[in-house]
């Protein structure tokens, strides 16, 4: 195998491992999927409720019930974006036409 490739292979190898990766996609990919569940005006206004539900849950629900491991405030805002991140996506989706 080629340096270069071996090289990619281990990066991609490490990074499905790691888990703040696989955190991150598991929330962006959850919000991604239950908007595209909407269609027209409906999924901006499941934008919204999305929105608020994440927060709730992220930065009350997380830090306070959270315990295997602790939920620190920096994962609650990475899980955040990554809900931030699902919404995005979903919403250009839409506008796009995919």
């Amino acid at each position: 195998m080629e340096p270069n490739m071996k090289k990619l292979t281990d990066f991609i190898s490490k990074t499905g491992e790691n888990p703040k990766f696989v955190a991150f996609m598991a929330h962006s990919g959850f919000a991604a999927t239950v908007l595209m569940l909407f269609s027209g005006w409906h999924q901006y206004a499941a934008a919204v409720v999305a929105l608020l539900l994440a927060v709730a849950k992220e930065f009350s629900f997380d830090l306070r019930y959270e315990a295997t491991p602790p939920q620190t405030l920096m994962d609650s805002v990475e899980d955040f974006i990554g809900y931030l991140t699902g919404i995005a996506f979903a919403l250009l989706a839409a506008h796009l036409g995919l």
